[in-house]
């Protein structure tokens, strides 16, 4: 063969392997074919049932526990903002694309001076054991359920119980956002 020929058919498949090279069949694919939309938009924070594993609380462990119940709405319903979702403020009825969210927390704080001492060993240990569930508003069937268990048996001075805790329940709302955003239409 004569060599022009041979470095024209070289500059041809050189283009042709970077032209393929550079039209990836997934990204074809993927930007060709819209993704479905999930089929929740919307969520509504019913009940956060808070239980304190204690037999014989002190009134600062009962006003702890009160304050700690009233954050955790706002806990759940920024995590699911965050996670794309309009959390609505009532109730949706029979709504079509809503989810109605259902939160149980369980939960014994342990003792933060003990953590702080003993932590290594699991002296004062703290644990919190979460369970939500997402029911479809219009058929009224569960249609995605998280539960994280967590202890915290030391840290920097105890650790503070009460934050932990939430960050767990937040981190597990995103979870479940993250389950109802792949339920499609």
């Amino acid at each position: 063969m004569s060599r022009s020929f041979v470095q024209a058919a070289a500059c041809s498949l050189v283009a042709v392997v970077l032209a393929a090279c550079g039209a990836s069949p997934e990204k074809s694919a993927a930007s060709s074919v819209p993704e479905a939309p999930s089929k929740y938009t919307q969520a509504y924070v019913s009940t956060v049932s808070v239980t304190l594993v204690d037999a014989a609380p002190d009134s600062k462990r009962l006003e702890d526990k009160q304050v700690f119940e009233k954050t955790l709405p706002s806990v759940i319903q920024a995590a699911l903002k965050e996670n794309g979702l309009q959390v609505l403020s009532e109730h949706p009825g029979q709504r079509e694309g809503a989810v109605v969210i259902q939160a149980k927390l369980s939960y014994d704080p342990g003792n933060r001076a003990l953590r702080w001492v003993g932590g290594i060993v699991g002296a004062g240990k703290a644990t919190v054991d979460i369970t939500l569930e997402a029911t479809d508003a219009s058929s009224g069937k569960v249609v995605a359920s998280k539960q994280e268990s967590d202890s915290k048996r030391g840290g920097a001075f105890g650790g503070n119980f009460y934050e932990d805790a939430a960050e767990t329940l937040g981190d597990t709302t995103e979870e479940l956002a993250e389950d109802l955003a792949a339920i499609k239409r």
